[in-house]
C-alpha cells in the first residue's frame, strides 16, 4: 500500500509539464484552444488596434455615406467661410486703420507733422458724416509715423483684451466639445463669427457716437465665445474623430488647402470689391449670407462625429470592440467627467504640458505652436501698417499679396505636401525591400549551411553510433572518460548556436548520449529527456511571431515612419519661415516683397503635421481637449504677440521699420531648433502619457 503521506505531498506539488508556459494556461485552454498561438495572442484584438480605425470601419460598415461623419462635410463649409474670410483680410485691416486714424484726428490737435494733412482729413470726415457712414478707406495721410504708431499701439491693446477672455473660454468649450459634440461647440463659433460682421456695420455708422469703446467690447465679447480660432480648433478634432490615424496628415492638409482655396480667391476679390464701391459694407453682406448659410448646414445637414452621439446600434458596436481597450481607462475617463468650473479650464488645459518625464515631445510641441503664435499673430495688424508706409499700398495690392500667399499654400498643400509624403514613402517601401532581400539571403545561406551540416553529422553518427571508440580516440569503459562525454553532451544542448535548429541540438545530444550509453558499467538518466526551459521555448516562439511578412512593415514601424516624415516637415516648414521673415527685412521694391512673401507661403506644410504630431500622443476621447489645449497656448502667445511686435514696430517705425522682421525671424529659428530636439522614437513611450 502506498504511504498516505507520500500520496498526499504528491498531489499537493503540481506535476511538471514541460511545455506549459504560465500556471493559468491548463486552466483556460480547451480541446479548441489552438497548438500555435496567433501573433496577437497576448493582445486583444480591439487593443492592438486603434480605437479610431475600429470606429472608422464601424461607421463605414453600418452607416450610408450621407449620414457618416467625415471630413468631407468641413470642404464645403471651409470653402463659404474661407472666401468671405479672404475678402475680409486685406480690407479688414485698412478698415480698422481708417478707423483708428479717425479716432487719432478726433483725440488730438494737429502738430507741425500732421499740419500739412489736417485739412483733407477734416474734409475726408465731413464727407462721411454726411453719407450716413464712414468713407471706410485709409487715406495717404495716415501714413505718417505718429499715426501708424497710434493705430499699432492701439490694436495691440485690442488685440490683447481678446486673447486674454479667448483664452479663458477656449479650454471651457474644447473640453464641452469631448462631451456634448463638436457640431455644437461650431455652431457657437459661426454665431460668433455673425456678431463680429455685424458689429462692423454698426462701427461703420456710429463710430463718432461711440467710437473706441464699440471696438474694446467687440474685442471682449469675441474672446468669450471661444474666438475666432473656436471654430478651426473644432474642425480639426472633428476630422481627428473620423479619421483613421494613418490618414490623419492628410486630411488636416486637405482642409488646409480648403481653407487656402478660400483664401487665395477671396483678398483679390474683395480688393476689387471695395475698389469698385469704395466700402467694406459690401463684402460685409456678402460674409453674413455665406456664414447663415454654413450655419444652417451646421444644424440640419451635418452629422455629429463623436461615438457617444451616434445611433444606439453604432454605439453598441464600438463598445463591444473596445471593450477590452477601455476597460482599463474607465476609471481615468470616469474622473475626467466630473464637472469642472469654466475659469479652471486654463489652469487644466496647461496642465497637459505638465512635465512627467515622459511627455517630451509634448512639451516641445506646445512650446513650438506658442513661439510660432507669437511671431504670427502680431504680424497681421504689422504687415498692413509697413507695406502702407514702406510700398504705399492700398487695398487692391494688399488683395493681391494674401491671394498670392494663399495661392502658394493651397499648392503646397495639394501638390508639395502629397508630393514629398510619396517620396518617402516609396524611399521607405525600397529600404524595407532590401532589408527582406537581405533577410532572405541570409535565410538561405543558413539552410543550406545547416542541410549541409545534418548531412555531415548524418555520416558521422552512424560511425559514431557503431564505432565510437573510433572517434573519441580513448576507452569509453573508463569512468572518467565517460563522464567528461556526458559533460560534454549537456553543455552542446545549452550552449548550441542560436540559429541551429531545436531538432538538431537534440540529436546531437542524442548521439553523445548513445556513445555513453555504450558503456556497459555505466547507468544514468539520459539528458535527452531533460525538459526544454520555458524561457527558450518562450524565446523562439516570439521570434517566430515578431517576424514581418516580406515587404510589409509592422503596424509600429509604420507608425514610426510616419511621425518620423511628420518631424522632418515641422522642421522643413520653420526653417523656410524663418529664412523668408529675413527676406522680408531686406525687401526694398513691391515685388521683392511678393517674392519673399510667396517662399513663405510654402512653410504651410508644417501646419497639419504639427497637429497630427499632437493628435498621435492622445488618446481619442482627448483629442478635443489637446487641441483646445494647444489653442489655449496659441491664445496666450495672441496675448503677447501684439505687445512683442506691434510695439516694437511702433518703436522702430521712424528710423528701422524692417526691424520686426527680423526678430519674427529670431522667433521662428528657435521653433526650427526646439523642432530638432523632437525624438521620433519617444512618440512610441509617450503615447497616452496624458
Amino acid at each position: 500500500m502506498a504511504n498516505p503521506t507520500r500520496r498526499g505531498a504528491e498531489q499537493q506539488q503540481p506535476s511538471y509539464i514541460p511545455h506549459d508556459l504560465s500556471g493559468e494556461s491548463i486552466a483556460e485552454d480547451s480541446e479548441h484552444t489552438p497548438l500555435l498561438p496567433s501573433d496577437n495572442a497576448s493582445t486583444p484584438a480591439s487593443a492592438a488596434q486603434d480605437p479610431t480605425t475600429i470606429y472608422v470601419k464601424i461607421l463605414a460598415e453600418n452607416l450610408p455615406r450621407y449620414k457618416r461623419p467625415s471630413a468631407l462635410w468641413l470642404l464645403p463649409i471651409f470653402g463659404l467661410t474661407a472666401v468671405g474670410a479672404g475678402m475680409l483680410t486685406s480690407s479688414i485691416g485698412q478698415f480698422q486703420t481708417a478707423l483708428l486714424c479717425r479716432e487719432y484726428m478726433n483725440r488730438y490737435p494737429p502738430t507741425n507733422t500732421t499740419q500739412a494733412f489736417t485739412a483733407p482729413l477734416m474734409t475726408w470726415a465731413a464727407e462721411g458724416a454726411r453719407s450716413g457712414e464712414m468713407f471706410l478707406r485709409s487715406t495717404p495721410e495716415c501714413e505718417a509715423s505718429e499715426i501708424q504708431a497710434f493705430t499699432a499701439k492701439i490694436m495691440a491693446v485690442i488685440e490683447v483684451l481678446g486673447g486674454v477672455t479667448g483664452t479663458l473660454s477656449i479650454g471651457y468649450y474644447t473640453s464641452l466639445s469631448d462631451k456634448h459634440g463638436r457640431v455644437k461647440m461650431m455652431i457657437i463659433g459661426f454665431v460668433n463669427l455673425l456678431f463680429l460682421l455685424c458689429s462692423v456695420i454698426a462701427m461703420s455708422k456710429f463710430w463718432d457716437q461711440i467710437g473706441l469703446p464699440l471696438l474694446v467690447i467687440v474685442a471682449v465679447v469675441n474672446g468669450l465665445m471661444g474666438g475666432v480660432g473656436m471654430s478651426g480648433t473644432m474642425c480639426l478634432a472633428y476630422a481627428a474623430d473620423c479619421t483613421d490615424p494613418g490618414r490623419r496628415s492628410l486630411v488636416f492638409s486637405w482642409l488646409h488647402a480648403g481653407l487656402f482655396l478660400g483664401l487665395a480667391v477671396g483678398p483679390f476679390l474683395g480688393g476689387l470689391i471695395v475698389q469698385a464701391t469704395g466700402s467694406i459694407l459690401t463684402i460685409i453682406y456678402i460674409c453674413i449670407v455665406g456664414t447663415v448659410s454654413a450655419l444652417l448646414m451646421l444644424i440640419f445637414v451635418m452629422p455629429e462625429s463623436l461615438p457617444s452621439k451616434q445611433a444606439p446600434h453604432i454605439r453598441k458596436l464600438y463598445e463591444q470592440a473596445t471593450q477590452d481597450h477601455t476597460s482599463g481607462t474607465n476609471k481615468t475617463s470616469n474622473a475626467q467627467e466630473q464637472p469642472i468650473a469654466w475659469y479652471a479650464h486654463v489652469r487644466r488645459s496647461l496642465g497637459f504640458f505638465k512635465p512627467n518625464g515622459r511627455n517630451t515631445n509634448l512639451i516641445l510641441l506646445a512650446a513650438i505652436s506658442f513661439v510660432q503664435m507669437l511671431a504670427l499673430r502680431g504680424t497681421f495688424s504689422v504687415i498692413i501698417l509697413y507695406t502702407n508706409k514702406v510700398f504705399h499700398w492700398t487695398e487692391y495690392e494688399d488683395g493681391i499679396l494674401f491671394s498670392l500667399g494663399s495661392s502658394i499654400r493651397l499648392l503646397s498643400l495639394l501638390i508639395l505636401l502629397p508630393v514629398l509624403v510619396h517620396l518617402y514613402h516609396a524611399r521607405v517601401r525600397w529600404q524595407q525591400a532590401k532589408k527582406d532581400g537581405v533577410k532572405a539571403d541570409k535565410a538561405t545561406g543558413s539552410r543550406q549551411h545547416r542541410d549541409a551540416t545534418e548531412q555531415h553529422q548524418g555520416n558521422n553518427s552512424g560511425t559514431l553510433t557503431s564505432h565510437p571508440e573510433q572517434v573519441f580516440g580513448a576507452d569509453l569503459e573508463d569512468p572518467t572518460v565517460a563522464s567528461s562525454v556526458e559533460h560534454l553532451g549537456e553543455a552542446a544542448l545549452n550552449l548550441s548556436d542560436d540559429e541551429d535548429s531545436f531538432q538538431e541540438r537534440r540529436r546531437r545530444q542524442s548521439t553523445v548520449d548513445s556513445a555513453t550509453t555504450w558503456s556497459s558499467d555505466r547507468t544514468r538518466r539520459p539528458s535527452s529527456s531533460t525538459p526544454a526551459s520555458p524561457s527558450s521555448v518562450n524565446t523562439k516562439k516570439s521570434s517566430s511571431q515578431g517576424s514581418p511578412s516580406s515587404g510589409e512593415p509592422q503596424p509600429n514601424e509604420k507608425k514610426l515612419s510616419d511621425l518620423k516624415l511628420d518631424t522632418w516637415l515641422v522642421r522643413l516648414g520653420f526653417m523656410i519661415n524663418s529664412s523668408t521673415y529675413i527676406g522680408y527685412g531686406l525687401a526694398t521694391k513691391g515685388w521683392h516683397f511678393y517674392f519673399w512673401s510667396s517662399l513663405h507661403a510654402v512653410s504651410i506644410i508644417a501646419a497639419p503635421s504639427l497637429k497630427a504630431l499632437l493628435t498621435s500622443l492622445v488618446e481619442p476621447s482627448q483629442f478635443g481637449a489637446a487641441l483646445g489645449a494647444i489653442q489655449v497656448v496659441d491664445s496666450i502667445a495672441g496675448v503677447f504677440s501684439p505687445l512683442v511686435i506691434s510695439w516694437v514696430y511702433a518703436l522702430t517705425v521712424d528710423s528701422r521699420p524692417e526691424f520686426v522682421w527680423y526678430c519674427c525671424a529670431a522667433l521662428t529659428a528657435t521653433c526650427t531648433v526646439l523642432s530638432f530636439m523632437i525624438r521620433q522614437k519617444r512618440f512610441m513611450n509617450d503615447a497616452s502619457v496624458l
